[in-house]
């Protein structure tokens, strides 16, 4: 089982490039959706990095951002190459004069520096890598957490279904007990009409049902299976409510409906 939330930011330091922050949130999502913000220079690697995290990740709404604390060898790098465009513009003998220039600009121009060292490329992607990683252990490690609640959940419900079975019991002859001494003046066929609605407040195979249920529930690892699972434990506790006249029945009904709601809200974080 796996949470939908997370967040990493991990800093490497990248020879001829400068110290690259690469941060990462999750968050949920009916979806797996993803946001990247990248310095203009690695944009080309965008596409990369989606398809990673997609291999890692099935649902969630993931932003990534990269920084970049530009080393002084790759600052130089912008300024040859600023210096070479202003060549042919101004000329070398003028070009004392548009230095300042060269360098007020470097904040703003950097990101053009369109031609990136491959081993730099390799060093982001590691650096990323490493970054997904640390984030699928912080969502393992948080559904675990998750996974331990919903067990407790489960505990309480398993409980409260077998007081309802308890006191269900013999509901029904209590029932029929007391449709016979009330309709005994009757005829035998509207009586027999009258006892079969005994009948009706039977709720035995909605309780095993209900077992059944939360036997699966325990087993499910996916956001979207532990929801169908509630939605059916929903309808069963539904029935159970309608069905019932004993009013301990009904506080136990009551009390299902509250925790399969908590366990909505536990469920809607996981992956």
């Amino acid at each position: 089982m796996k949470s939908m939330t997370g967040y990493v930011k991990m800093t490497r330091s990248v020879k001829g490039y400068g110290n690259v922050t690469c941060e990462i949130k999750s968050l949920n999502g009916k979806g797996l959706n993803t946001n990247f913000k990248l310095p203009y220079e690695l944009s080309i690697l965008e596409n990369e990095l989606r398809k990673m995290i997609s291999k890692k990740i099935n649902k969630g709404n993931i932003s990534v951002n990269f920084f970049v604390n530009y080393s002084s060898d790759y600052i130089q790098k912008f300024v040859f190459m600023r210096i070479k465009s202003l060549d042919g513009v101004v000329g070398m003998e003028n070009f004392e004069k548009f230095l300042p220039l060269v360098y007020s600009d470097i904040s703003n121009y950097i990101p053009l520096v369109k031609k990136v060292d491959r081993n730099i490329f390799l060093s982001v992607i590691k650096l990323f890598k490493l970054s997904l990683n640390s984030l699928n252990k912080y969502r393992i490690e948080e559904g675990e957490e998750i996974k331990k609640i919903i067990h407790q959940y489960i505990n309480i419900l398993n409980n409260d279904i077998n007081v309802i079975k308890k006191s269900s019991k013999n509901s029904v002859a209590r029932k029929k007990e007391k449709l016979t001494k009330i309709l005994g003046e009757y005829n035998e066929q509207l009586k027999n009409e009258i006892l079969l609605y005994a009948e009706k407040v039977d709720v035995t195979e909605e309780i095993d049902r209900f077992k059944i249920h939360l036997k699966k529930l325990k087993k499910e690892e996916s956001g979207s299976s532990l929801t169908f699972v509630l939605q059916e434990l929903q309808r069963e506790a539904n029935t159970i409510s309608s069905k019932s006249e004993d009013i301990k029945i009904i506080d136990r009904v009551i009390s299902i409906k509250e925790i399969i709601e908590k366990l909505k809200e536990q469920v809607g974080n996981v992956e």
